[in-house]
């Protein structure tokens, strides 16, 4: 778990570095944002998108403090999948934990086409 917070930070200042990129914001998963029969699962949800969509504008908008502001809400959010679903029905916890690993999924996305284009150097290794 302690990767979480790691590989969120990297994948935002990845994106920082770049320029330009998208000006919607909200991820294509959290508009399709599956119900569930718990509250749990349902507050785990509403949580999850906010903050991935508040995530992914600020890469967009290179806002770093609000990207490290928001770095921890999200790791401890994705920490929380496993108590969402543990009142589920075994259909429901793989729908929640596959709809949580594409929000993911797609932060890495939205991160990347945000960062610049990777340049080589020439045939003179200039």
């Amino acid at each position: 778990m302690k990767y979480f917070r790691t590989i969120i930070m990297a994948i935002a200042l990845f994106a920082l570095a770049g320029c330009g990129g998208s000006k919607s914001s909200d991820l294509p998963a959290t508009r399709k944002a599956p119900t569930f029969a718990t509250a749990a699962a349902n507050d785990y949800v509403k949580n999850l998108s906010q903050t991935a969509n508040d995530y992914v504008a600020a890469i967009k908008a290179k806002d770093v403090a609000k990207v490290k502001s928001l770095t921890p809400k999200l790791v401890e959010i994705m920490r929380a999948r496993q108590a969402a679903a543990s009142g589920l029905k075994p259909d429901e916890a793989a729908k929640l934990l596959g709809w949580s690993n594409a929000i993911m999924l797609q932060i890495k996305s939205a991160a990347k086409a945000s960062a610049p284009p990777a340049t080589l150097p020439n045939a003179k290794g200039q």
